[in-house]
């Protein structure tokens, strides 16, 4: 399995319309490729010294193998978001385990 976390800081001058377009573009991802798991977030209400809630959205994607996850990245809808919606980030941060 492929363990893919996206974490998303977005611009502070974002508008209510672009930060529609990029959590809609989130959530278009998922029906790109069959995945183990998809889930998009927001910082839970969650204090602790170790939990860092600064990030806007959080895309979490668990893939069967490495073929599926490449398959995902190379994905001209992946690709789309990148150069679209992606463009409202200030930040990305991605961590990805096998």
């Amino acid at each position: 399995m492929i363990a893919h976390h996206v974490l998303f800081w977005l611009k502070d001058d974002i508008t209510e319309a672009e930060y529609n377009e990029f959590k809609t573009g989130l959530e278009d991802l998922e029906k790109m490729t069959p995945t183990k798991f998809f889930h998009i977030g927001t910082p839970a209400a969650i204090e602790r010294d170790v939990v860092d809630g600064t990030y806007s959205f959080s895309l979490f994607v668990a893939f069967e193998d490495m073929t599926s996850f490449e398959i995902y990245q190379k994905h001209p809808q992946h690709i789309e978001f990148i150069n679209g919606p992606n463009r409202h980030a200030k930040k990305v941060l991605i961590y990805d385990a096998d």
